[in-house]
């Protein structure tokens, strides 16, 4: 998690009243306004089942590019709005030249209608993947990926284990393994904090950037044609990827004594904190159709492309990422 807090609109920090010795409770309640997040979608390995044989080893470096730039979706956790779908503060100057914002009460009573989420996807990116025959039923499958988003080089590492059989022509294998996908982040929360005996609170904003990296679950069910004297054989992936990021919230902060701009000590009162800021989740259906051909009798050559389907993020503009896709498979 980024610790060190980047204070957003102009560097203004909740300005908390000086109650040394007050016993008055006060409430925190932390908001999601807006969440940025660039990197790709989770790629699933793709591994052919022909003539499988243990002690093998199969290395596939791998391209890909995407036909989507980014797509916006709601997440839970933004504060209410007024009547025209905007949070309205005051701007409250403080004797000594500083400033910060107030909610005056009463006039932010309207749910949040509008989209506080951006997925900004990688244009184009490449991989390696190593597949390891353990027996010819089982194999074990590393791989990395590295994509560059808003800037940003993005790294994503798996491992998982394979079950693979060939019946005549045709070869099928069910992959499950681990994910670890990098995502760039951009967040603003807003932090409202009022006694419990009042509705007008003191606003703050708190921007957080950073890369976060988190492991999630995958499984994919690959069938293809394995005819050897076919010129093209056909293949069809079926795959179910998640993906998520938890650190992008910043900490929130504790009932002790801290020190705030103009570096004067603030006594915070008893305090009760409510964070309502939605983590990131994201659920596709992958679906991925191709073909395949072989260059020579250690190498052949895949041609598709991933169909992603988004189940999960609540009103997504672009529910559907299509990602076409080339690899080679080597045999050593």
């Amino acid at each position: 998690m980024n610790t060190s807090l980047c204070i957003a609109c102009g560097s203004v920090m909740i300005a908390l009243p000086l109650l040394c010795g007050c016993g008055e409770t006060r409430e925190l309640t932390l908001y999601l306004q807006d969440l940025q997040v660039r990197g790709p979608t989770t790629r699933l390995p793709v591994h052919m089942t022909r003539n499988p044989e243990a002690q093998s080893i199969t290395v596939m470096p791998s391209f890909w590019a995407s036909t989507g730039k980014s797509s916006t979706g709601s997440l839970e956790g933004h504060s209410p709005v007024n009547a025209s779908g905007v949070f309205q503060v005051d701007t409250i100057h403080r004797s000594d030249g500083g400033i910060y914002f107030r909610d005056p009460g009463g006039i932010n009573t309207h749910g949040y209608a509008g989209k506080n989420l951006t997925w900004r996807y990688p244009s184009t990116g490449g991989g390696l993947d190593i597949d390891l025959g353990l027996s010819t039923t089982w194999a074990l499958s590393l791989g990395a990926s590295y994509s560059v988003a808003g800037g940003k080089g993005l790294w994503g590492y798996r491992a998982g284990l394979g079950l693979r059989q060939q019946k005549g022509n045709f070869g099928i294998r069910l992959d499950v393994g681990w994910d670890w996908e990098s995502f760039a982040y951009e967040s603003l929360t807003m932090a409202s904090e009022h006694a419990l005996s009042s509705t007008v609170a003191d606003v703050g904003y708190f921007r957080d950037v950073g890369v976060s990296s988190m492991g999630n679950f995958y499984a994919a069910l690959t069938i293809n044609g394995a005819k050897p004297d076919n010129a093209v054989n056909l293949f069809l992936q079926l795959g179910l990827s998640r993906q998520t990021l938890q650190d992008y919230r910043p900490a929130a902060p504790k009932p002790e004594a801290w020190i705030l701009p103009p570096f004067f000590l603030v006594i915070p009162p008893r305090l009760i904190v409510e964070d309502l800021r939605q983590k990131f989740m994201s659920t596709s259906i992958q679906i991925t159709p191709g073909i395949y051909f072989d260059l020579d009798e250690n190498m052949r050559l895949l041609v598709g492309g991933r169909v992603a389907i988004e189940t999960e993020i609540e009103g997504i503009s672009d529910p559907v990422l299509i990602s076409p896709f080339v690899q080679i498979d080597w045999s050593l």
